[in-house]
């Protein structure tokens, strides 16, 4: 999943390199899906373009030029937390949390503050500081407390993101109680929604590497329920960490995406194959290869990604 406003900005990059790009992902599925997981030594092609960073470049450069047309505080603003999203999504951590900083000191309002600092705390995670993005997250979600039926109720504003940040945080500590209840907080719009299959997903990852020792309820209901009709790459995922991988599946639901949705999700792909190789199959030369493999799919923003550069020295 990408960890980033890009989804403001959908679509593939221009012409000459789209089909160039499809064609490299298409070889690399091929090989990651071989035998049910990856050919060992197989020549990967790499895409000729790479969709993410092309775009996170894009709105670098019209970021930068909303900075110059800012004629107030809150614009400037704005327009510095969109360079700092999309220097963290290009892998330029430091100066996105320097932008941040700079925009959280001209907020106007305490409405802004607080969305700056989501993007702050997503920053954190990026530069492998958990501990910190999580003193800025867990008293903003109330992740001490029970959630009340206000924090819950619909229309009181989706946090799901930051939700999810904060169980990539609790991930990163290995603290898989406290990252189960942060996944279990988000707002999907129902069973069939693709945030409740991702959600149900990472569950399956948490569950996985807790040794089966975290529960919870809804959570649990929804890794059945996406596993028997979410059709998609998720669906088939959740599967493989149940004991059956549906390589079809997954090959047939990443040929429906393009550009950077479909190169997102094949990170996704990859890190969950990476995952399940070490910790289920322990096979940590399989592992190595398909953490290689991710790191040439490059795909910018994925917190899959960041995830996995932060911990990887646990996979060798």
């Amino acid at each position: 999943m990408r960890c980033d406003s890009g989804s403001l900005v959908e679509g593939a990059p221009g012409a000459s390199g789209f089909i160039g790009w499809i064609r490299g992902c298409t070889l690399l599925l091929s090989v990651v899906l071989l035998a049910g997981c990856a050919g060992r030594g197989a020549e990967l092609p790499k895409p000729a373009t790479n969709p993410l960073e092309n775009m996170n470049e894009l709105l670098l450069s019209l970021a930068q030029r909303l900075e110059t047309l800012a004629t107030g505080d809150r614009e400037l603003a704005l327009a510095l937390r969109s360079q700092a999203e999309s220097l963290d999504s290009l892998g330029r951590s430091q100066p996105a949390l320097e932008s941040i900083d700079k925009a959280l000191a001209l907020a106007p309002d305490a409405e802004l503050q607080q969305e700056l600092l989501s993007t702050k705390a997503a920053i954190l995670f990026s530069l492998d500081r958990a501990s910190d993005a999580l003193a800025i997250l867990v008293p903003m979600l109330g992740l001490e407390q029970s959630p009340s039926a206000e924090q819950m109720a619909a229309g009181q504003g989706d946090l799901s993101q930051e939700y999810i940040v904060a169980a990539f945080c609790y991930m990163r500590l290995e603290r898989w109680s406290d990252a189960a209840r942060a996944l279990s907080r988000t707002q999907p719009a129902g069973p069939e929604d693709d945030l409740a299959a991702y959600v149900a997903l990472t569950y399956s990852y948490i569950k996985a590497r807790s040794g089966e020792s975290v529960s919870d309820a809804w959570l649990d209901a929804q890794v059945e329920f996406s596993a028997a009709n979410d059709a998609g790459h998720y669906g088939a995922l959740i599967q493989m960490w149940q004991g059956d991988f549906n390589r079809d599946q997954i090959a047939k639901g990443l040929s429906a995406l393009k550009g950077t949705e479909q190169q997102d999700a094949l990170g996704e792909v990859l890190f969950h194959r990476m995952a399940y190789a070490r910790y289920v199959e322990d096979d940590p030369d399989m592992a190595a290869e398909l953490y290689g493999r991710l790191n040439d799919l490059a795909p910018y923003g994925n917190i899959e990604w960041i995830y996995a550069r932060q911990f990887v020295g646990t996979v060798r």
